[in-house]
């Protein structure tokens, strides 16, 4: 075990930290001999096909249609996309299915250049065993309190920077993406279908990039279990994916997020869907409020999505996790308003980076700053809509409340600023408000009602003292703090300069 821990570490140093563009076919080649190593999972590679389902939910139930083509994008030869599977019991009737994480990108200034390229675009450098030895948590079926322990597993990489859920080829000023989310997630289904002739319980989870997919997926994912069998209890949880977005209402012309996922995506006119009354569509179009055209019309949010489909489905249960002060969504945050900055040539493109004022040896991009989310301004519990710490915090538990208004749904507020939790083996130590995580998830998969709420809320301490990202700043304060507030007098955690519980809202 310890040889293929040193041999994956060695092959990810060389992919992440080299500058050498020219090197792709060495790393390849890498990849290739320690693949040698044996993996429990299964690779999958699917082809071009059509799908078929029933949707009963609607006016009339209709048979749903999706013609899929699965593609990647990344580092050149970076083009076929695969997933995996692990079979713990023969004719299963327990599925987990996973969405990989890894950014996401939408503009040229975000999907190419050296330091500036924000999605995971390297998944065929990747060896197949990488996938049991770096992703643990729910993954990890050696834990006792994993509550998937005896589930098969489907893992869904990610390859396409469209949170599993566009179907178009975008091409940007400096080359052209293959935003095929959607047409891989289709060509899983699928395979479900063909392998699992019978269904007990399915778990849809992901994390980062993949909770989104998780839950934009979670409609057409849930009509396909049912559709194999109607008495299937099928849940969802969304990790580390709270969407506080640029909206029209606050920031430059023409900013909204949303509908990029049809100009760069293509979820409305370009997707791959079709059914009773639309086509060309990847949106669950049968979920009630969920119109043609809902990312470019009306007010769209990952929030009010999750209400619609928590209505839609209220025997089924939802949930939301994240911590208090997510440095890497609060890292996406901040790039939305420099991307809108730029292309309002208010703020001019760069691939330089900048050296980390408190990390020896690390740098970062000059325009974006540090993914983990150090140099993010840190605002005020007064500031509204500015792309600062304090405010992504506030939305976030803003808008996680405004979902619980729905009785099927429910959050988990952790404290400090990791990004993402369900596949780290940290989860079965988390505790927040007096809960452990891992019982709580437990709860919401399996048991018979949903978990209560929960959230970090102790003025003491509890916000920022745990769950750290090991950085320098936060390794010396003790307690998750920014870059700004480290080289301020006093130094105040973040939890204490965004306003503590009133001004985060908690």
């Amino acid at each position: 075990m310890k040889l293929r821990l040193i041999t994956i570490c060695l092959l990810f140093f060389q992919i992440y930290c080299t500058k050498d563009k020219d090197n792709t076919q060495q790393l390849l080649a890498t990849a290739a001999i320690v693949d040698l190593v044996t993996s429990p999972f299964t690779r999958i590679t699917p082809k071009p096909g059509t799908f078929t389902t029933q949707v009963d939910h609607g006016a009339t139930p209709y048979t749903y249609t999706a013609t899929f083509d699965p593609k990647c994008s990344g580092t050149e030869g970076n083009v076929d996309f695969y997933f995996f599977r692990k079979t713990v019991a023969a004719n299963n009737k327990k599925l987990l299915i996973n969405f990989m994480g890894g950014g996401a990108c939408w503009d040229n200034a975000n999907c190419f250049g050296s330091n500036t390229v924000t999605y995971f675009n390297q998944l065929n450098v990747i060896p197949d065993f990488a996938l049991d030895l770096i992703f643990k948590g729910v993954i990890d079926q050696s834990v006792a309190e994993n509550p998937f322990r005896d589930y098969d597993i489907i893992f869904v990489p990610y390859c396409t920077g469209d949170l599993h859920i566009g179907s178009k080829d975008k091409t940007y000023t400096s080359g052209t993406i293959k935003h095929h989310g959607y047409d891989n997630v289709i060509s899983v289904l699928k395979f479900i279908q063909s392998s699992y002739p019978q269904l007990d319980r399915v778990f849809v989870t992901g994390q980062s990039a993949g909770g989104y997919g998780a839950i934009l997926n979670y409609p057409i994912i849930r009509e396909t279990v049912t559709t194999i069998d109607s008495g299937a209890q099928v849940r969802m949880l969304s990790d580390a994916s709270n969407a506080v977005v640029p909206t029209a209402a606050y920031a430059l012309s023409n900013p909204a997020f949303f509908p990029l996922l049809e100009s760069s995506w293509g979820v409305e006119t370009n997707g791959i869907g079709s059914g009773t009354g639309f086509s060309n569509s990847n949106l669950p179009i049968w979920v009630n409020g969920i119109s043609a055209n809902y990312t470019t019309g009306g007010s769209p949010s990952i929030n009010d999505f999750f209400k619609k489909v928590a209505t839609e489905y209220p025997g089924d249960v939802l949930g939301q996790y994240t911590a208090l002060f997510d440095g890497n969504q609060r890292f996406f945050y901040h790039t939305m308003g420099q991307i809108n900055k730029i292309n309002n040539s208010v703020l001019t493109y760069s691939t330089a980076t900048t050296p980390d004022p408190y990390q020896a040896g690390k740098s970062y991009s000059v325009i974006y700053g540090d993914s983990d989310g150090s140099s993010v301004p840190d605002g005020s519990s007064s500031s509204s809509n500015d792309y600062t710490t304090c405010d992504w915090s506030k939305q976030a538990v803003s808008k996680m409340k405004d979902a619980a208004t729905k009785t099927n749904y429910r959050y988990y507020i952790g404290p400090g600023d990791v990004h993402t939790i369900t596949t780290y083996n940290d989860m079965y130590s988390l505790n927040s408000g007096g809960v452990n995580f891992a019982t709580w998830l437990n709860t919401l998969a399996n048991g018979a009602s949903p978990p209560a709420n929960v959230q970090c809320n102790d003025s003491s301490g509890s916000c920022v003292n745990t769950n750290l990202f090991d950085s320098t700043i936060n390794g010396n304060f003790g307690a998750a703090i920014s870059d700004q507030a480290y080289g301020s007098n006093p130094r105040l955690d973040l939890y204490t300069t965004c306003g503590e519980a009133a001004g985060i809202g908690l």
